[in-house]
């Protein structure tokens, strides 16, 4: 209840700074485990996911956004799981792995936080080993707009018009024992289908 009321609450927020086109929605697998692997340009991005997307989103969220108002109430109402360490929190990806194994669904932005400029950064390992361990298929989503409603530093959003372009999930191997090479290849190939949706391409 809390969760769809947060939805709600977003969906409003963002009719009036300029609303969300979204593109690609049916990509999102209804039902099982997933893993959504997004950019980050700006604080407003997991609240612009859970307004597009229909399923439950539990985030893997660096902890300083808890402390941030209004995201310190609409997070927890999420169920997002705050991540203590830019190198990754034990803990936290154990609760990932658990509410992957019942069917539901985490997101994360895999460049550690904000982008600066908006370019895409080189992506942090957490993801790949959340997919490789769970085998959940992985569906990358492009957000664009956000740095100009909410710039970095700033926290009074502007007007601007907001798009989320959805892309098709990648199978992922589940693999009792990861290796780091896996996490390259798995970046490398992640990172390449991020930056065609940003440019309004498909793969």
């Amino acid at each position: 209840m809390f969760y769809l009321l947060a939805k709600l609450i977003l969906r409003i927020f963002f009719s009036f700074t300029g609303g969300v086109k979204a593109d690609g929605i049916s990509n999102v697998p209804k039902k099982g485990p997933l893993i959504i692997v997004s950019n980050h340009q700006s604080i407003l991005d997991p609240t612009v996911l859970m307004a597009c997307i229909s399923r439950r989103i539990h985030f893997l969220a660096a902890a300083y956004l808890f402390r941030i108002p209004v995201l310190n109430i609409l997070l927890p109402m999420a169920g997002a799981i705050p991540v203590k360490s830019e190198k990754g929190d034990l803990a936290s990806f154990k609760k990932a792995l658990r509410i992957l194994a019942k069917g539901g669904v985490i997101a994360l932005f895999p460049e550690g936080g904000v982008s600066p400029d908006g370019s895409l950064r080189p992506f942090k390992h957490g993801w790949a080993y959340l997919a490789l361990k769970s085998g959940a298929p992985v569906l990358p989503v492009a957000v664009i707009g956000t740095r100009d409603v909410l710039p970095v530093g700033t926290y009074m959003p502007r007007r601007g018009r907001i798009e989320v372009r959805v892309g098709e999930c990648v199978a992922v191997q589940k693999k009792g024992r990861v290796r780091q090479e896996d996490f390259g290849e798995l970046n490398m190939m992640m990172e390449g289908r991020l930056k065609s949706l940003l440019v309004g391409t498909r793969q």
